[in-house]
């Protein structure tokens, strides 16, 4: 298993959701949202 360090510059092309398959999706957006605030935050 390889791991991914989720930075600003990455957020956007990495697949965050295994159980929604779709990039486009609502959740997915949202979550991607969410984390970009908390990336700001570390």
């Amino acid at each position: 298993m390889d791991y991914i360090k989720l930075t600003c510059d990455n957020l956007e092309k990495e697949h965050i959701c295994c159980a929604i398959s779709n990039n486009k999706d609502v959740q997915v957006s949202s979550k991607k949202a969410w984390l970009a605030e908390r990336l700001k935050d570390s």
